[in-house]
């Protein structure tokens, strides 16, 4: 009986105990934020990059673009990114003309890429890309995917997770076709 009071009474260890209760979580809230900060920055350079690419575009400084080129533009724009072949395989662009009659569009697709599949570099179909002509409204919409650091915190941060586990990012812009 002595030594189970002498066992109740002893103290020493609470502090680990306590310690291996909080510091998952706090473990947890660090990766979070820092994951969350990484995406935040990735985002805004890869909306900065689209719009330096879109402006070059407006302006007619890109000579004859291709699907691929735009690709390429965008992913030398200064983003934090590994390899440019990386960058052009993990994105897709949509680009279609605005009717400015009615202003109706058509939808985008809801899919971004699919990284199971083979990539495919031929130009993609004109339902999903075109240049448009002199003075029409374009609208377009890059997806990108993006691997997380963390894998298990993408999903605490409430980020846009696609089943392979990669987040993805969308940026949408219009630009009006220079005539000329």
């Amino acid at each position: 009986m002595n030594a189970i009071r002498t066992f109740l009474r002893d103290d020493s260890g609470v502090a680990s105990i306590e310690f291996l209760f909080v510091f998952p979580i706090l473990f947890l809230i660090f990766t979070a934020s820092f994951e969350s900060s990484m995406f935040m920055a990735r985002y805004v350079m890869f909306d900065r990059a689209v719009d330096l690419t879109v402006r070059q575009l407006r302006l007619g400084t890109l000579n004859d673009p291709t699907h691929q080129s735009l690709k390429k533009t965008i992913c030398q724009s200064g983003m934090m990114i590994a390899s440019v072949n990386e960058c052009v395989q993990s994105m897709k662009i949509w680009m279609q003309p605005i009717d400015t009659g009615t202003f109706t569009m058509a939808a985008p697709p809801r899919s971004c890429v699919d990284k199971s599949q083979p990539i495919n570099t031929d130009d993609p179909p004109a339902n999903e890309f075109a240049y448009g002509t002199e003075n029409q409204i374009m609208l377009l919409r890059i997806c990108m995917k993006a691997e997380p650091m963390f894998p298990t915190t993408a999903v605490s941060v409430k980020m846009p997770v696609e089943p392979d586990g990669s987040y993805v990012m969308l940026v949408t812009s219009t630009f009006v076709n220079e005539p000329g």
